[in-house]
């Protein structure tokens, strides 16, 4: 769901015209939704206005419907006249339940002749369905970006020490990975213990940032590395390698428990469950943190609708924040 905040400010983005509608699908809490957009529009024109009966349903009496809307919310338009005057109009934001069943449409609507703005006249009217057409920087907030690096920070703990562990009991179990994306050729061990170190000196993991440089790096930043380098059939190698080191089994690995990031980078080949979850870490783990470093670079990329992103890191954080508790989990011996 869209939060207040971010309609007010897509809404400052847009020219003034004397009446502008839009669209926000609220399936819950509209009424709550309403007075935070009321406390976030500061000196701004904008009329939030809950849909509490069935409206904007047939394309014939759209205009119609406006009109009766506007006539319901006049003394809510009137409590911001000044403020139309000054910005040149008034924003209508309907809050409706479900998504709004008509394309975009405009028509021509009589504004009232107690209207702060243009009374009397006859303006096209164009409905704007803001619910996926609002945009924002990839820094936005609604990425809950600190969470995800926080998240990242504990995949690199866990997996140290998952890691250490396999490393005590069988060192065959790592070579093949360390092979692989080892970048300096030091012993695993010795590295192991050098990234355990680096990880306990994070003071704030919500600021945290994988590595991968020579001298300093973390198994985070080696698998995004490596991931970044490699076609996905070359990683499923490297996945197969991850999760023998890790000593994942195939019992309690769901077949759902996969990230959508993943499934787009699928190999050509079918693999099995353990080595199927290691490749959506992987590939999940690269994902995250091509995110977290393009949010630091926003203003070099366009914006991209707030709810798509929403999902997007949510997915990210949703898997990561599971491999976690799993990789927390003793391994089963063999």
């Amino acid at each position: 769901m869209l939060d207040p905040r971010i309609v007010a400010d897509e809404l400052r983005t847009r020219p003034p015209e004397p009446l502008r509608v839009f669209w926000v699908q609220v399936p819950r809490d509209r009424d709550d939704f309403k007075r935070e957009l009321i406390r976030q529009r500061a000196q701004s024109s904008i009329v939030p206005w809950v849909l509490r009966k069935a409206t904007l349903q047939n394309p014939n009496s759209v205009m119609s419907d406006i009109a009766e809307i506007l006539n319901d919310a006049r003394e809510e338009i009137e409590a911001v006249q000044d403020a139309a005057v000054k910005a040149g109009g008034v924003d209508l934001v309907l809050l409706g339940r479900t998504d709004l069943k008509l394309a975009d449409t405009s028509s021509p609507i009589r504004l009232p002749d107690w209207f702060p703005v243009a009374p009397g006249q006859t303006p096209t009217v164009l409905i704007r369905d803001l619910t996926w057409s609002t945009r924002v920087p990839l820094s936005d907030p609604t990425l809950a970006l600190d969470d995800l690096r926080r998240i990242l920070h504990d995949v690199d703990h866990a997996l140290t020490d998952r890691l250490q562990g396999s490393l005590e009991t069988d060192h065959r179990c790592t070579n093949s990975l360390w092979n692989q994306i080892c970048r300096n050729g030091g012993k695993i061990g010795d590295e192991l213990k050098r990234m355990k170190t680096r990880l306990h000196e994070i003071s704030n993991p919500a600021a945290y940032r994988p590595s991968a440089v020579p001298g300093k790096p973390t198994m985070v930043g080696l698998l995004w590395a490596h991931a970044n380098s490699k076609a996905p059939d070359a990683v499923q190698k490297t996945a197969k390698a991850l999760a023998d080191g890790l000593r994942i089994e195939d019992d309690g690995v769901d077949r759902d428990d996969v990230s959508l990031v993943a499934v787009l980078n699928r190999p050509s080949n079918r693999m099995d469950a353990r080595v199927r979850w290691a490749f959506c870490l992987i590939a999940t783990v690269r994902g995250a943190c091509q995110l977290v470093t393009a949010a630091a670079h926003a203003d070099e990329y366009p914006r991209f609708g707030a709810q798509l992103l929403q999902a997007t890191s949510h997915d990210l954080r949703s898997f990561l924040d599971d491999a976690v508790t799993r990789l927390r989990t003793p391994e089963v011996e063999r």
